[in-house]
């Protein structure tokens, strides 16, 4: 009695079982490298440190007028600083300068002091909010895309604060090192 036809399809199916395991671990390998990428990118411990320096800094140099503007105004729940930050302290042209020294030292690329409560108006906004598309769930996409790194506004999604009175400070990183340069981002209430 010849078995030729049994072995060929105990083959094809070891073979589609192996495939499939294979595939798997691919797959949960891949996850695993991009969530780990993520998690090395996003808050690593010297950056929140170097954010709540930053905080603690700017703090003293009186941010209050920033958040009075945006407790006033219900309409704006964010405030862009850029690496020009005389604009802020237009009273105190020797603040600004301090702080724009401090920013270049700590390597920061971007900030943003949100509204926490209006985060979830940010997890809206999209990238396919241009200049020529409106966004008719929140108006400020365009102003947001043109301003922020898209990174940095992914970033800014992933903020859960419980307290919805509070202000966040976002602050995106570009750290150079041997001509390599990587965006890092931390966040710490105001």
């Amino acid at each position: 009695m010849k078995r030729n036809g049994f072995v060929f399809i105990e083959t094809i199916i070891a073979i589609v079982v192996l495939t499939s395991s294979l595939l798997l671990i691919y797959s949960s390998f891949t996850h695993l490298y991009e969530s780990e990428k993520t998690r090395v990118y996003y808050d690593d411990v010297a950056f929140i440190y170097r954010t709540h320096y930053l905080r603690d800094e700017i703090a003293s140099l009186n941010i209050m007028p920033i958040i009075r503007e945006l407790e006033n105004n219900n309409d704006k729940y964010f405030q862009v600083i850029g690496m020009d930050t005389k604009d802020l302290f237009i009273n105190n042209e020797n603040e600004g300068n301090f702080l724009n020294k401090l920013m270049e030292a700590l390597e920061v690329k971007q900030m943003i002091i949100l509204k926490n409560n209006k985060i979830d108006n940010l997890k809206k906004c999209n990238s396919k909010c241009s200049l020529d598309k409106e966004c008719p769930e929140y108006e400020d996409c365009n102003y947001l895309y043109l301003t922020l790194d898209e990174e940095f506004i992914d970033y800014l999604k992933t903020i859960y604060v419980e307290d919805p009175s509070s202000y966040v400070l976002g602050v995106s990183y570009e750290s150079c090192q041997n001509e390599h340069c990587q965006n890092f981002y931390s966040w710490v209430s105001v």
